[in-house]
């Protein structure tokens, strides 16, 4: 792809990726505790690659959506994060 062909690309996918990203630490939440920081892992980046693969063949946009969405999920995580430190998040479900 051209670089105005992935720009234009990432334009319209980047909602979905921070859609999945969210998801995606909402799926963690419920596993692993919110007191830790999001992880920043090879294996968290190998995630996030697999959960964007379906959108694009392109490897400079796979890398830009696979950035998204780790983005909003550690976005979603932090603010979560604060919210349980507070004592804010006890009722939320979310």
């Amino acid at each position: 792809m051209c670089d105005r062909c992935v720009a234009d690309s990432f334009a319209q996918l980047r909602g979905v990726a921070a859609c999945r990203g969210e998801v995606w630490a909402m799926a963690v939440a419920q596993r692993w505790s919110r007191t830790e920081p999001w992880p920043t892992t090879e294996r968290a980046t190998a995630i996030a690659q697999r959960k964007i693969a379906d959108l694009t063949r392109d490897p400079r946009l796979a890398e830009l959506l696979a950035r998204e969405l780790t983005r909003w999920a550690q976005r979603w995580w932090d603010a979560r994060r604060d919210r349980h430190r507070t004592g804010g998040d006890r009722l939320a479900t979310w």
